[in-house]
């Protein structure tokens, strides 16, 4: 210990005498670790911390997996989830949920508020107790007593945290689908601890399954699609794992399908084949695992770039140090201590550099939270905890080590004899170069690793954003509004009526602001999950399954939708009021074929898809769980409302009708300007609406793409650091190289070698070794970039432009890099050249 402490004050002792170097060293591994700190502690906040579950490595998310349609995560019918957990082994319980969203009144403001039906195990299989009271029972469920338990966020958010909560009601209004039930009132039981959440972090309060007002009649169905609403999540048994769950379902599903015989009037029954997701996977999903890990790589290889800089300066600064060393070796010193004494040195550096790229980290989390697109699960929790810290000690130590034991072999092999004859620095210089220049390449094949992964994805967000979306979103401004559920105890024709009339209103109010073009409705701006409504052609015979209704979507519009959007009319008419008020009526005509059919719009796709050869206008559509007709009245353009990556799906749209529905507005300026007076004009019309968010259409569409353009922006933060960090290490050996090389070319140019020539060489000495790093980074781009052929959109991971462009990009930094210090040797004088020693 004394020896190493020796060798400590001595290392400080100079590392303080050349600030110029430790300052460059010290910044340059700060840039490094800081780099792998930070995204190693959203990694860890995302997927390697365990979920607020007991034992959460073994739950596993069960769906129904519908091959023909590409919905590989459907749900499922009640009935036959209890197949499931009657015939498996794997699974020692399996729990329900579907989502509730609903309206809480009996405040100053109804809100609205996402809730969920669940089975009573859900929370011991979970794991989890409640902070406050207690969750409901087996019994409870059984008897459908009307109880609820709140999420911690809630219970603080409405009763301020108060500890008599418990029995109180809960006035809740407007459940899933149950416009024709009252208002209710369950009782408060219990309150979830503080981070707990489930099925996601919007779910605010859980309520027992069989309260949900259709449960009698759904819970023993299995075919029909209004009663496969429910999702399952398993435990799995000691010594399960995903795979050995997922065998085990796969033979169940084969034993079902043969027991139950699928109905011939249920076309679009899905079957049921099981997919078993693993819960972390199912929070986080795998494209956003592949995003970060690529991310990881991408930081790793700064580091890797920041070592070879640092170990080059080493090298440099070993060598001038090259008689102190002999001199050390002569009085007695072994090869082994100035071994260790530079290897000291390196951890001194490492270890100040990573205490400054620890503090780096901590202040760019904020910005990096701040700049994540918001569909990151679980990045509220990102911080430099326990396992951060462990990990950036270690990345320090590996630094250290990587960036010290060059010079340390090199002073190893030192003569210290020959180190005194011929003065310091002359030793070995060939030796030296033949290093550093090896260094150099490394650093330009990992500098072109990265400039090509960041060029695929820049070049793939190029193609995103030149994707035509269907529509012009600029100066849109989009309003969800949700309406109150029960309206003066109206009839379900009448409230349908109203809620028609009321958003035809909230419309003209707002058309008539200053600033404002025109205004429409959709039930659903955007079209989230996997489409799967049902259609049958009338006069054709029943399609399959998954031609029926693979990636097909309704929306319910208003008059002024399409036009306030700037879709084409590609046929036919839009929509009027009058098709809307007829609408009513032909929904109400059950129990008998409508007179009359419904007025429907088609876009392009859907045309396309079932009307290939002929004119839709005027065709009738049958939807294969109602009685219902409609007819064809007009074709629009292709709106890519799933998001610019994904391609059009066929789409039909059908007269407004929702409670609950997103208002467009075309401003003819910044259309959040005027969201205050969209806000009054919908007060104006009905004062209990609730505006449950106003943002732009710019700003959705934004989202669908914000996972692709943070990691686009990530990566090429990071290519463009390790782009600068390369052109330094080129500069810098080509500086030293110069530097060492004085003498030979002040004889060169005494002999007659003109500025030109010297320029030659030195360019030519420095881009060879760039070009050998070139060529390396190319090999390892053409293996390395298959990775992220995921990650990519319209774009090979082998696109020729983007290799070409990242080459000649950084063969001209290098180029750079080498002209300076060339110029500056074009510059010597002879005299001064040959006293220079």
């Amino acid at each position: 210990m004394g020896t190493l402490i020796q060798d400590l004050r001595y290392g400080v002792r100079m590392l303080r005498r050349n600030p110029g170097f430790t300052a460059v060293a010290v910044l340059t591994l700060a840039l490094g670790i800081g780099a792998n700190t930070a995204i190693f502690s959203v990694i860890n906040a995302v997927l390697l911390r365990p979920l607020p579950f007991k034992d959460a490595g073994s739950l596993a998310m069960l769906w129904t997996d519908d091959a023909k349609r590409g919905i590989h995560e459907g749900v499922t019918a009640y009935a036959t989830i209890s197949d499931w957990r009657t015939q498996s082994k794997s699974f020692a319980d399996i729990a329900i949920f579907t989502g509730n969203p609903l309206t809480l009144t009996g405040l100053d403001q109804p809100e609205r508020v996402k809730g969920a039906f669940v089975s009573a195990n859900l929370f011991p299989l979970l794991g989890i107790e409640p902070a406050l009271g207690q969750t409901f029972s087996a019994d409870q469920e059984e008897q459908r007593e009307e109880v609820v338990v709140l999420s911690y966020g809630l219970w603080q958010r409405r009763y301020g945290g108060s500890l008599d909560v418990i029995d109180k009601r809960l006035d809740i209004d407007g459940d899933m689908n149950s416009w024709k039930l009252d208002a209710r009132a369950p009782r408060i039981i219990g309150v979830m601890p503080v981070g707990f959440y489930f099925p996601d972090k919007e779910t605010q309060l859980w309520e027992p399954a069989t309260v949900y007002w259709r449960w009698k009649g759904e819970s023993i169905e299995r075919f029909s699609a209004d009663a496969r609403r429910w999702g399952a999540v398993g435990r799995l048994k000691s010594g399960a794992t995903s795979l050995t769950a997922q065998a085990e379902m796969t033979a169940i599903s084969q034993r079902l399908s043969t027991e139950y015989s699928v109905p011939a009037d249920t076309p679009d029954f899905p079957g049921f084949a099981v997919n078993v997701v693993r819960l972390l996977d199912q929070i986080t999903g795998k494209q956003l695992q592949l995003a970060l890990w690529v991310l990881l790589g991408a930081v790793g290889f700064v580091l890797l770039i920041a070592c070879v800089n640092v170990a080059n300066l080493m090298l440099a600064r070993g060598t001038a140090r090259e008689r102190e060393f002999a001199i050390r070796t002569a009085l007695g010193a072994r090869r082994r201590r100035l071994t260790r004494q530079l290897l000291t040195e390196s951890a001194v550096l490492a270890g100040v550099g990573g205490l400054l790229g620890v503090g780096l980290a901590g202040l760019s989390l904020e910005s990096l939270v701040a700049i994540a697109p918001a569909g990151i699960a679980r990045l509220d929790e990102i911080k430099l905890d326990t396992s951060v810290l462990l990990f950036s000690f270690g990345v320090s130590v590996l630094t250290g080590l990587l960036f010290g034991l060059a010079p340390a072999w090199k002073v190893s092999r030192t003569d210290p004899s020959h180190a005194l004859k011929e003065g310091s620095g002359s030793s070995g210089a060939l030796r030296v170069r033949q290093i550093r220049g090896a260094l150099v390449a490394a650093e330009c094949a990992l500098a072109l690793v990265m400039l090509v992964g960041a060029g695929l994805l820049i070049h793939s967000f190029i193609r995103l954003r030149a994707v035509d979306p269907g529509f012009r979103s600029a100066g849109v401004l989009l309003a969800r509004v949700s309406l109150p559920s029960d309206p003066g105890k109206l009839s379900g024709e009448a409230r349908i009526a109203h809620r028609q009339e009321m958003f035809f209103e909230f419309a003209d109010r707002i058309s008539a602001l200053p600033g404002v073009q025109s205004a429409g409705a959709v039930s659903n701006f955007l079209i989230k999950g996997t489409p799967d409504d049902a259609i049958t052609i009338e006069g054709r015979a029943p399609m399959s399954n998954g031609q029926a209704t693979n990636q097909l979507a309704v929306s319910a519009v208003s008059p002024g939708f399409f036009e306030t959007m700037e879709v084409p009319l590609l046929r036919g008419r839009f929509f009027t009021r009058a098709d809307a008020i007829a609408a009513n009526q032909i929904l109400f005509a059950f129990g008998h074929r409508p007179t009359a059919p419904e007025p429907v719009v088609i876009n392009d796709s859907f045309a396309r898809r079932f009307f290939p050869d002929e004119d839709p206008i005027g065709k009738r559509l049958l939807y294969s769980s109602k009685n219902y007709v409609y007819e064809i009245v007009g074709v629009v353009g292709d709106m890519h409302r799933q998001g610019l990556e994904k391609e059009a799906i066929a789409e039909y749209f059908v007269p407004y009708r929702s409670a609950t529905g997103d208002i467009v507005v075309r401003t003819e300026s910044d259309p959040l300007a005027i969201s205050a007076n969209v806000r009054d004009a919908i007060r104006s019309v009905e004062k209990n609406g609730m505006i449950l968010n106003i943002t732009t259409v710019d700003s959705q569409m934004g989202e669908l793409s914000a996972q692709r353009s943070f990691q686009t922006r990530m990566l090429a933060l990071f290519a463009g650091v390790a782009l600068l960090l390369a052109m330094v290490g080129i500069y810098g050996v080509m500086q030293y190289t110069v530097a060492q090389r004085t003498q030979e070319i002040g004889i060169r140019i005494a002999l007659g070698a003109r500025s030109r020539d010297v320029l030659r060489l030195v360019v030519g000495q420095g881009m060879k070794l760039a070009l050998i790093g070139i060529a390396a980074g190319l090999i390892a781009a053409l293996w390395l970039t298959d990775v992220t052929s995921h990650l990519l959109f319209g774009v090979s991971s082998h696109d020729p432009a983007t290799f070409v462009a990242a080459v000649l990009l950084l063969a001209g930094v290098a180029l750079l890099a080498c002209f300076l210090p060339a110029r500056r040797a074009a510059k010597v004088d002879p005299m001064v050249a040959l006293r220079y020693e």
